[in-house]
């Protein structure tokens, strides 16, 4: 049984199945959940944390697994109008300028969107908060963040991401800061040290690093003689049933002769891609924060974090940290020849830097395949496409399988997920052969 990417998905399907074989492409496992260790610097690629309460999910983690998981508690902010105020925006607006105080208070107070009406993210954020809180960060924020504006997105990915506070929440954090945590990460879970990546690595542990080959890129899909090539041909195996965490739109293009409809359907998922900044600083303790949002337009980023708040031993002594993420694609482009010059400057301006602070390591992380994009194609296109892949005995799952926005957690319980439907594929197989 072949598993293609030994990301968290791929990783948490082969510990589900016994005998079963992980072929990755890059030289170490974690996909996007991995961590980059430089010169004594550590960082994920992006913001990563684990907030869950599935019971499997920790039990996992903490069981079998040993990922020697720390609960931190969250400390999330955004700087906006020059100034610093705690994440989340809805309930957290003291600072601001009196009039845009008011103006989301008030709207707030007084909105009437009707339910019957929300057809999109737009129409939705309009529902939950009012105009004020909606135009100020919501929408602007989406935008700089997805590269399409919200009324081009469904509501079939937004869950428990956005959590509406209640009138008295709203009024204090208008009236005050409120330390009080909102949403599933108000308080998370992280390794205790080595990074985000760690998890992978404990994973990979529990399934067996014999059972895991690196360096393996997936070339060709042959569904008609169920065969996969690895690298271009210096592997060919067969399959009767094949786990994946592959990209679809990548997925279907290795597939000789696949139809035209899948082609065109893949054609229609999309993405941000997302391009993470790394900078080591030569200053200790440049914050206390784990990461801050930017809605507005003028600043490159989105959100910035440091890595060295989350564990030990994520910088070296003295030393300090932040990956700043910068979306692209759908539009929006990056300046790579002069994006490190406008990350520092835009750090600076907003204070988290000094003009004297030493910039002692730089390097770029590139996401092509980010945050999916919930638009209206998306769900008919995945079901398409899935069932097409059913048919040839592939089993897709992870973020870019299922083509979901896919929390860690999600991730594994995907996994967990495709193995058992591949062992149910199976074990009815096997009746049918008996009968």
């Amino acid at each position: 049984m072949i598993i293609i990417g030994a990301g968290l998905a791929g990783l948490s399907a082969a510990y589900n199945l016994e005998g079963s074989t992980i072929y990755e492409s890059a030289t170490q496992v974690g996909g996007h959940a991995k961590s980059h260790h430089t010169d004594g610097f550590t960082f994920d690629e992006g913001i990563h944390v684990l907030h869950t309460t599935n019971e499997y999910v920790l039990d996992f983690l903490h069981g079998p697994v040993n990922a020697q998981l720390h609960q931190r508690e969250r400390e999330a902010w955004i700087y906006h109008y020059d100034t610093l105020t705690r994440y989340p925006y809805q309930a957290n607006t003291f600072g601001l300028p009196v009039e845009i105080v008011k103006e989301c208070l008030v709207d707030f107070i007084q909105n009437d969107f009707p339910q019957s009406q929300v057809n999109t993210y737009e129409d939705w954020l309009y529902y939950q908060y009012g105009k004020g809180i909606s135009d100020r960060f919501m929408i602007p924020y989406s935008q700089k963040f997805w590269g399409v504006h919200p009324r081009e997105l469904t509501t079939q990915w937004v869950s428990v991401r956005h959590p509406r506070p209640s009138l008295d929440e709203v009024i204090t954090g208008a009236l005050g800061e409120q330390k009080k945590g909102f949403g599933v990460n108000a308080k998370f879970r992280y390794p205790a040290q080595g990074g985000y990546g760690a998890i992978a690595e404990a994973i990979a542990d529990a399934v067996g690093r014999d059972r895991i080959h690196l360096g393996m890129r997936l070339t060709r899909l042959d569904v008609k003689h169920r065969e996969i090539e690895f690298n271009g041909g210096d592997l060919i195996l067969p399959y009767q049933d094949l786990i994946t965490t592959v990209p679809l739109p990548n997925l279907v293009t290795l597939i000789p002769d696949v139809p035209e409809s899948i082609l065109e359907a893949a054609a229609l998922l999309r993405t941000n891609s997302i391009l993470a900044v790394n900078l080591g600083i030569d200053r200790p303790n440049l914050t206390d924060k784990h990461w801050i949002y930017y809605p507005e337009k003028d600043y490159i980023f989105f959100r910035i974090s440091f890595p060295m708040n989350k564990a030990p031993g994520m910088v070296p002594p003295g030393k300090s940290s932040v990956s700043a993420e910068i979306a692209y694609g759908n539009g929006q482009v990056i300046n790579r020849e002069t994006v490190v010059e406008r990350v520092v400057q835009d750090l600076q301006r907003s204070g988290v830097l000094k003009e004297d602070d030493r910039i002692i390591f730089q390097d770029m992380v590139d996401i092509k395949h980010g945050y999916v994009i919930y638009d209206k194609n998306r769900a008919p296109a995945v079901l398409k496409i899935h069932g097409y892949l059913k048919k040839q005995g592939i089993f897709p799952c992870g973020r870019y399988g299922d083509w979901g926005y896919l929390w860690s957690d999600e991730a594994i319980l995907s996994g967990r997920r495709a193995a058992l439907a591949l062992k149910k594929a199976r074990a009815s197989s096997t009746r049918g052969e008996d009968k």
